[in-house]
């Protein structure tokens, strides 16, 4: 309470309602762009970084990655460590699934898979953590590329499909070699999984510094 000599006694105005209104408002504000930071443009990444690591980089042995040059995805390539749990590992990046039934090297089906979404604290987080969030937008015909054991590999979509979770025919290991890559669904693993099978193409060599497909062919 307080007293003016017109008013007489008045009660003083509290003011921390509306200071939490505000808060909620803009922490309502950041969650939701935290939340939708994937699928916005990321002004701080080059658009083309991807394309321009691949034709200037070459492999760096005991560092495996998949790039997709299309949705700008360049991640590490992880296997599941003994005493590690697989929700682990996909911290860390993309995982080897299925170590038995292939790899580049070994011929069969090499599978990959990455988190879809997954939300980080800042919007920078959130895109790390959510490496395939874009995974739908590659087409057939697409190219992809994996660094394993110091060579790169080039592989072309044939096939996308979505799949059901139970569907682990996917990761069976193949006579030709193949590049199985796959996330789940935005809406959650229990609804099936965004699934990209792609064919070999060939390795990648360098002359004259210049990045060129040898085909399995030649």
């Amino acid at each position: 309470m307080r007293y003016t000599l017109h008013g007489g006694a008045e009660k003083k105005r509290r003011r921390w309602p509306i200071l939490v209104a505000v808060l909620l408002f803009v922490g309502g504000l950041y969650l939701l762009y935290n939340t939708l930071s994937p699928m916005l443009p990321d002004v701080t990444t080059d658009s083309q970084a991807v394309a321009k690591k691949l034709s200037s980089s070459q492999p760096t042995v005991g560092e495996d990655r998949i790039y997709m040059p299309q949705i700008n995805v360049d991640v590490p390539i992880v296997e599941v460590a003994p005493n590690e749990t697989e929700a682990r590992a996909l911290d860390r990046g993309a995982i080897h699934r299925a170590p038995g039934s292939g790899s580049p090297k070994n011929g069969g089906n090499y599978v990959v898979a990455a988190h879809r979404f997954t939300l980080g604290i800042t919007p920078a987080q959130t895109r790390a953590k959510s490496p395939f969030y874009h995974i739908d937008q590659m087409q057939v015909g697409d190219q992809l590329y994996v660094d394993y054991e110091g060579t790169r590999y080039a592989y072309k979509i044939f096939k996308k499909e979505t799949v059901a979770a139970t569907a682990v025919e996917i990761e069976q290991r193949t006579t030709e070699p193949q590049l199985t890559v796959y996330s789940c669904e935005l809406s959650g693993s229990r609804d099936g999984r965004e699934v990209l099978l792609a064919k070999l193409l060939g390795t990648v060599t360098w002359e004259n510094g210049e990045a060129k497909i040898q085909t399995v062919e030649s």
